[in-house]
């Protein structure tokens, strides 16, 4: 896996200090998914600001709608119970992301289509059934002769026999290994998953400088700051040493304060750079999600 497919993210829980209400909160948080998102980044840190003094962290609710959005459609119903903290989030553009699959015909479906997926247990699934949550077209998957533990809710017109171990509720990845009317899934995993980009994770820190005392060595650390050095002028470095190094971190500030205050030991971060993405600017400021959405899309150009 080349570096271009390894690139993480880190923003602050004061990432939406310049928004007053949930709605704008939520807007701004679904611009940040939908950056990550294009540029498939595989990973996003939230790290604690110490410079913020709001005694409401942000931090659950960017995490919560980060999540959200990364989820499959069909499956946020059965993830996400109603939560208020979720009000807004159907004003938002859909992700389309790789593994947010459409729905298609059960015969239409392929041996080695891979799906994100929900199990259920065989004793769930009678339960729906008897209080009549599926149709009649839909119980053919329960009538196999073979008793089945697992099912596995895919976004079909019905649960998928699933052929490996797992528990109830677990969110799974898997891979069509029969067409219909037979079909059965295994869990995917290895080869299966190399190409495919299935979101992003996301990770909470106490701090920066906890997180950096653990960090993989093999990551290089790109702080971005208006008073950094111009990315031009440090290209040439960075291509040199980003050759040695299999992940890339991208640091981003607050919408009020800088990595030099937030973090004033960044310049302790062994394999890091300092620098200013954004040179010659002409409005005051960028707005993080501005920031975040140019930033990749350089990065994107220079890794390509």
């Amino acid at each position: 896996m080349k570096i271009k497919d390894k690139i993480s993210v880190a923003i602050p829980d004061s990432s939406l200090s310049d928004e007053k209400g949930l709605r704008e909160k939520t807007l701004k948080i679904g611009k940040f998914a939908r950056a990550f998102s294009i540029f498939g980044v595989e990973k996003i840190v939230i790290y604690k600001d110490p410079t913020e003094k709001r005694k409401n962290s942000d931090i659950s609710l960017i995490k919560l709608i980060l999540e959200f959005l990364n989820t499959p459609p069909y499956l946020r119903k059965s993830i996400y119970p109603m939560n208020a903290d979720l009000s807004y989030t159907g004003l938002l553009p859909p992700i389309r992301a790789p593994h947010h699959k459409n729905k298609v015909q059960l015969k239409d479906v392929k041996i080695g289509e891979i799906r994100v997926g929900i199990l259920q247990d065989r004793n769930s699934i009678i339960k729906q059934m008897e209080r009549n949550t599926f149709t009649s077209g839909q119980k053919f998957i329960i009538n196999f002769k073979e008793n089945y533990k697992l099912y596995v809710d895919v976004g079909l017109d019905c649960p998928i026999p699933f052929l490996g171990e797992g528990s109830h509720g677990e969110k799974i990845v898997v891979k069509f290994i029969n067409i219909y009317p037979n079909l059965k899934v295994i869990r995917a995993f290895g080869k299966d998953l190399e190409k495919l980009y299935l979101g992003y994770s996301i990770e909470k820190v106490n701090s920066l400088e906890e997180f950096f005392k653990i960090l993989d060595q093999k990551t290089f650390v790109i702080f971005t700051s208006k008073k950094g050095r111009t990315f031009k002028s440090a290209e040439s470095q960075f291509n040199e040493n980003i050759t040695n190094f299999e992940n890339l971190l991208i640091v981003f500030g607050s919408p009020s304060k800088g990595i030099k205050e937030i973090y004033p030991n960044y310049y302790k971060t062994k394999n890091s750079m300092y620098l200013n993405m954004f040179p010659y600017q002409k409005t005051q400021t960028i707005r993080l999600e501005e920031a975040i959405l140019g930033t990749l899309t350089l990065f994107n150009h220079f890794l390509f």
